[in-house]
């Protein structure tokens, strides 16, 4: 049977992992003095759901992202993504929740509508489990080099609108975030 190993005791994490995800919903919920009308939803534009390719996992992600002008928009960051890491001993399975935020400079200039090019920043937290699923004898600690904790990275991206449907596709580059994603842009308004 194998044992369990984490990077953060498991209260520690349960204490954490809550306080981020409490954090994500007061300001996902919250209207602001301005807004007295309408649901939580009402402060954002879009909501970003799909998947992607990495070298670490197939990652899974939602993102709710307002525009605050014709160039400039942000948004909340939820991801998941897991995979195996082996060798000749045995395997290791990883696990990553992410959460964290998104800028993104839209270049209206460039591409009209129905095109929508953007490059931004990403800054996400990643809360890393992973155990010892096989091979030889289980090793007293990991050795590998995936790690968790805060993640900065840079992303390009577009969108192309076809009737009711908007095509949604970013590249991100560094660490844990590097890979393709894509998915659909649906409007929240």
């Amino acid at each position: 049977m194998s044992t369990f190993v984490c990077l953060i005791s498991p209260h520690r994490k349960i204490l954490t992992v809550g306080t981020a995800l409490l954090s994500f919903l007061f300001f996902a919920a919250s209207n602001g003095s301005a807004q007295s009308r309408g649901s939580s939803l009402d402060r954002f534009d879009v909501v970003n759901v799909g998947l992607g390719m990495s070298s670490r996992g197939l990652p899974i992600f939602i993102e709710l992202e307002q525009s605050l002008d014709e160039h400039i928009s942000g948004g909340l960051l939820a991801s998941y993504r897991g995979y195996q890491e082996g060798g000749a001993s045995g395997t290791w399975q990883h696990q990553f929740l992410g959460l964290g935020v998104q800028g993104h400079y839209h270049f209206t200039e460039i591409a009209p509508p129905p095109f929508d090019f953007f490059a931004g920043l990403t800054l996400a937290w990643y809360a890393h489990n992973f155990r010892w699923v096989g091979g030889s004898a289980d090793p007293a600690s990991y050795t590998g080099n995936v790690k968790g904790g805060f993640q900065l990275a840079g992303h390009l991206g577009g969108r192309y609108t076809y009737k009711d449907w908007t095509l949604f596709t970013q590249l991100t580059g560094g660490s844990l975030l590097s890979g393709y994603t894509f998915g659909l842009s649906i409007p929240l308004k």
